[in-house]
């Protein structure tokens, strides 16, 4: 395995329930009324109620924030008790630990079973190809597990640029839809069945079926990628434009804030398709007491109670993270007439 190297009008009052106010900001994440990490768990917090009419079970998934003074064992071990819970996947921030979220993720990959992986990532810092690469490696890692939440933009990565890019002189919006086109076509370009290692004939792989992306948009790609296609066809994209699961249009993912969740049914009735949970675990922790009530409170108190109301879609041992979402995978692009890579 050498080769592998590196989510309107119907949901205003899903809007109230997730966010101070109506506005999200501006890569699509309402702003969560409280987060779990700044609390500690008080007998006299407010009782986590559920009413009696769910619609449907839905994806739940929660998104790290924070944790800068986190070592990457603090995650680890976060990562460890949400696999262990039915949280269907993780969303890492673009600064957890101090680290790049796909290199911390490809750590927890190993460490971790069933969850799914979602990493952030915006093509203002990082060019198609690379997020490309390192997203599919992440596939491969976690065994059909991983996903990238794309951003339109990062302040935590924008070097100085504002809302510019290091890559190409575009609007975030017309960048970010580029870019979400171009990786998804890098990922097709080699595909696994491709890859025979025939010891007979010393065939690695049969090189007349890789292909080039040759992407001509904003951003310019040829491919074709160094990583096969992965485990689940593709990653998961969650995102706008051509995205598997939409983040910022109604009956998409909805972000939510832990003491929120007691308005679950609001939020389904509304049609939206997933719920993401913001887990704060801030910037200045003691780590040996918050950040295991962070984990220990949605784990142990809030979580069980979705689950028992029959909220929460359950996982199934060993599915891909497509499954889970059900998520097919998109019959576009097409690059059975692109150039092959090795004429």
């Amino acid at each position: 395995m050498s080769w592998i190297t590196g989510f309107a009008s119907g949901l205003r009052r899903v809007a109230r329930v997730g966010a101070t106010s109506n506005r999200a900001d501006r890569n699509g994440f309402p702003t969560p009324k409280r987060s779990i990490g700044l609390h500690r768990a008080t007998a006299d917090r407010k009782a986590i109620t559920v009413s009696p009419s769910v619609h449907e079970q839905v994806p739940v998934g929660v998104r790290l924030l924070g944790a800068s003074t986190a070592g990457v064992r603090d995650v680890a071990a976060a990562a460890e008790k949400l696999d262990a819970s039915e949280t269907g996947f993780v969303v890492l921030g673009s600064s957890i630990a101090g680290l790049e979220p796909s290199t911390l993720a490809s750590y927890l990959a190993r460490r971790t079973t069933n969850i799914g992986v979602v990493v952030e990532a915006a093509a203002q810092r990082d060019h198609p190809y690379n997020i490309a690469r390192r997203v599919a490696s992440l596939d491969h890692l976690s065994r059909g597990r991983a996903g990238w939440w794309v951003l339109h933009d990062d302040p935590k990565t924008e070097l100085g640029l504002g809302l510019g890019s290091s890559w190409v002189d575009a609007s975030s919006e017309d960048r970010t839809l580029d870019a979400i086109t171009a990786v998804r076509a890098l990922w097709r370009t080699w595909p696994v069945s491709s890859v025979v290692g025939d010891l007979t004939s010393n065939i690695f792989t049969h090189a007349d079926e890789i292909r080039h992306a040759d992407h001509d948009g904003i951003f310019s790609t040829a491919g074709p990628l160094t990583v096969p296609t992965t485990p689940q066809g593709e990653p998961v994209v969650f995102g706008p434009g051509s995205s598997d699961i939409p983040v910022d249009v109604p009956h998409g993912v909805v972000s939510v804030g832990i003491d929120d969740i007691d308005t679950i049914d609001e939020i389904v009735g509304a049609g939206a398709a997933g719920v993401v949970v913001h887990l704060d675990l801030g910037t200045e922790l003691d780590l040996g007491t918050e950040l295991d009530s962070s984990i220990d409170r949605w784990t142990h108190d809030v979580l069980p109670r979705l689950v028992e109301r029959g909220v929460v879609r359950r996982r199934l041992p060993g599915s891909t993270l497509r499954d889970y979402l059900r998520a097919g995978l998109p019959a576009e692009p097409d690059l059975s007439t692109r150039r092959p890579a090795f004429a």
